[in-house]
């Protein structure tokens, strides 16, 4: 599909008001979701179901171009039953469902431009990481810990990359994923995460080794700005800045929790080889 690069190319720098709109928007959000966080139980899933329809409607409007579609229904059948068993503990048949749904999901949406593949990928991209968020709070070993450290680096990370982007600037990373992404933002987000990781990490865990706080920290935070970069990626091929205007001055959800995605997986990728570890070892 050919991107609207004549578009995209004259992107301007946030402005003050955008700015304004950002805080506040982050500042209602937070406390909701550090809410449903602590609560754990049918409150968190029911807040990651939400997000996780809300991101598949999205997506399906990027790629198909029409806000409802076959694909999109499917999906969104596919999220609420996955919630369901994840909910309940019933990981295995959540993503066996998972990978099901992609398929349906691909075999109903247009033929052309490769839309099935895409419309089939949402599962995978998007439902599968839900499935991984709810699995790390609701049973992990110190899932409540975890998961507040999990959006303690994301944001973080998007914060430390908003500001060294912004105002330290520099070469650019890449004119075919984004415009105006730099690589002083990839190291703000990195460094915010490491820094704000360890922090959390010592906080919520005790006293322990610092540096392998930092080191979480940077790789959560690592994480979460390649997810950045694979979203303005798929955003550039479709031609789009922003997915929606959900979220005054942040987007649309996929926007603002792209980042978490690629956390998410990767902390919990991480979790379950440390797992895996000392079951061998002991």
């Amino acid at each position: 599909m050919a991107p609207a690069l004549d578009k995209l190319d004259t992107i301007t720098p946030a402005s003050s008001a955008s700015l304004f709109k950002r805080v506040v928007s982050a500042l209602i959000l937070i406390p909701i979701v550090l809410a449903g966080v602590y609560a754990g139980g049918a409150w968190f899933a029911a807040m990651i179901g939400f997000a996780c329809i809300v991101m598949l409607f999205e997506w399906s409007r990027m790629v198909e171009r029409r806000s409802f579609s076959n694909g999109f229904y499917a999906l969104a059948l596919c999220a609420c039953t996955v919630m369901y068993f994840a909910a309940a503990g019933q990981y295995v048949i959540a993503l066996i469902i998972c990978f099901i749904s992609s398929v349906i999901a691909g075999a109903l949406s247009k033929r052309d431009d490769g839309i099935g593949i895409w419309m089939a990928g949402a599962a995978i991209y998007i439902i599968a990481p839900c499935i991984s968020l709810l699995w790390l709070r609701l049973d992990a070993p110190s899932g409540r810990e975890l998961v507040f450290l999990l959006y303690s680096v994301v944001w973080a990370a998007d914060t430390g990359a908003f500001i060294f982007g912004k105002f330290i600037g520099g070469p650019k990373i890449s004119h075919a994923l984004s415009p105006s992404k730099t690589w002083a933002g990839i190291g703000g987000g990195v460094l915010g995460g490491s820094i704000i990781g360890a922090i959390s990490a010592a906080v919520l865990f005790g006293a322990g080794t610092p540096m392998a706080y930092v080191l979480i920290g940077g790789l959560l935070g690592a994480a979460s700005v390649i997810g950045d970069l694979v979203e303005s990626g798929f955003k550039r091929n479709f031609g789009l800045k922003d997915i929606s205007g959900l979220i005054p001055g942040h987007g649309g959800a996929l926007d603002r929790l792209d980042g978490m995605i690629f956390a998410t997986s990767a902390m919990t990728a991480g979790l379950l080889i440390y797992m895996l570890w000392e079951k061998v070892q002991g």
